[in-house]
């Protein structure tokens, strides 16, 4: 079996982390791999650890001839016979070679809850050439097929990850330490580039009265992108920023998350939300949006507490719930890592992927 896979991200976010546990995950079952990626985007150094075959290319657009070329020079060389577009702008260029008369079948992947139908390309790209669409959830199955997909085209498979962390006293102590809090302080974090869907400002505005009742909270937002400097300005506007902190962009999760004494997730959608994984195989309690995906991970009062989206009053009142029942929260905490070890460890991500390879090369 050999596979391309294509990504155009300029970040490292969690469809870039995924692609690499994948990645690796075939790599250790002998599929022969091949990756192209944008330039100048921290995928080629990252994804270059797994000394797989790795080129950059400006994948600007779905339309960049330049690119469109490049692929089918390596689809000439590598011959592969799936092509695994990890994003829509790739798709389209992996449509474009399938269209223009390449032999070659193509699974895309759909992380995001947004509508397909933003794209005017959509029917072509995920009806007509896609052989196969893996949904990260469920609920984003559910709304391609709304949108027109056939049933037997779509399937899920969850977000994974590697391993269940080891935590220790000393561990934690370093965490907190880099994170600049102290053993007496509880660490409130939120994860996630800062967009507007990511919801970061009901969290701010929810923080207030926090911070109000508890004075002994600290909240670590983690993360940069377009809307960092209008949620730094409205911290400084409610008064927040000497109990808030900034951390930009952390490429290593595994170092800060230990740091944590709860995790919060505002987001407005969320196709699943890969970072829940992480903070849950980390022992960390959550509080999270009722939307999207995420309440297929995060189970309400059983493996996390959920709010409504874009509500400060619910943030509020789900925090104050996961401080008040501290037995219940680690309840859920367990109930979590059960969960995770059952469901969403990289070896069932790698085989449910490896599943619909063969099945779409037999199709």
């Amino acid at each position: 079996m050999r596979i391309l896979h294509l990504d155009s991200g300029l970040v490292w976010r969690g469809g870039q982390q995924q692609l690499y546990y994948l990645a690796d995950g075939m790599r250790k079952i002998g599929v022969g791999q091949f990756l192209a990626v944008r330039k100048g985007s921290l995928q080629a150094a990252r994804l270059g650890e797994l000394n797989l075959p790795i080129m950059e290319l400006n994948l600007s657009s779905e339309f960049d001839l330049g690119s469109l070329f490049a692929l089918a020079r390596i689809i000439r060389r590598f011959q592969p016979q799936i092509i695994h577009a990890h994003d829509s702008r790739t798709l389209g260029l992996a449509a474009l070679l399938r269209a223009t008369g390449w032999g070659i079948k193509i699974v895309a992947a759909r992380r995001v809850a947004f509508s397909i139908r933003r794209n005017p390309l959509w029917k072509f790209k995920y009806s007509y050439q896609a052989n196969r669409v893996i949904a990260v959830s469920s609920y984003v199955r559910d709304l391609l097929i709304r949108e027109g997909l056939q049933q037997g085209q779509v399937e899920v498979v969850y977000d994974a990850v590697d391993k269940i962390p080891v935590e220790s006293k000393t561990y934690r102590a370093n965490s907190r330490q880099r994170l600049g809090v102290t053993d007496a302080e509880f660490v409130i974090g939120c994860v996630g580039q800062f967009t507007s869907e990511k919801g970061q400002e009901f969290l701010i505005q929810a923080y207030t009265e926090i911070l109000d009742k508890y004075p002994d909270c600290r909240l670590a937002l983690v993360g940069d992108g377009d809307l960092y400097w209008k949620c730094q300005k409205l911290l400084e506007r409610l008064g927040l920023g000497h109990s808030v902190i900034l951390t930009g962009f952390v490429s290593d999760l595994d170092t800060l998350l230990p740091a944590l004494d709860l995790l919060v997730h505002p987001a407005l959608i969320e196709g699943f939300g890969s970072v829940l994984l992480k903070a849950m195989a980390h022992r960390i309690p959550i509080c999270a949006s009722r939307t999207g995906g995420i309440p297929e991970l995060v189970i309400e009062g059983e493996t996390g507490f959920l709010f409504p989206p874009g509500n400060p009053k619910g943030i509020v009142q789900a925090v104050f719930r996961a401080r008040q029942e501290p037995v219940l929260a680690n309840q859920q905490v367990e109930c979590a890592l059960s969960r995770i070890r059952s469901n969403f460890l990289v070896d069932r991500m790698v085989a449910d992927t490896s599943q619909i390879y063969s099945n779409v090369m037999d199709s």
